[in-house]
């Protein structure tokens, strides 16, 4: 765990969550939680959660969370790597309609 702009790192499994700013990396199976505005990467079937403005990358069969604000209240978007064109080991995050787009795109 690692607190505003920290860097937070977990193995195989394993949880790592970071605040605002932050970067959170698990490995396969893990779940990485980073706040508004961080990057979150997890491995093979891991989960990858990321706050407003965030980034989200996860492997093979893992899943994309991140948050948004759609002027009148926050929503969640999930997406499932493998299903809509989420290709694995890519960074996303939400264009302004709430859909995934490659980060370095």
């Amino acid at each position: 765990t690692a607190g505003y702009g920290g860097t937070a790192t977990a193995g195989d499994g394993g949880t790592a969550t970071a605040g605002y700013g932050g970067t959170a990396t698990a490995g396969e199976g893990g779940t990485a939680t980073a706040g508004d505005g961080g990057t979150a990467t997890a491995g093979y079937e891991g989960t990858a959660t990321a706050g407003k403005w965030g980034t989200a990358t996860a492997g093979d069969k893992g899943t994309l969370i991140i948050r948004r604000w759609d002027g009148k209240r926050y929503r969640t978007v999930v997406g499932y790597i493998g299903e809509n064109g989420l290709e694995p080991n890519t960074p996303y995050k939400l264009n302004d309609a709430g859909e995934f787009v490659k980060a370095d795109g």
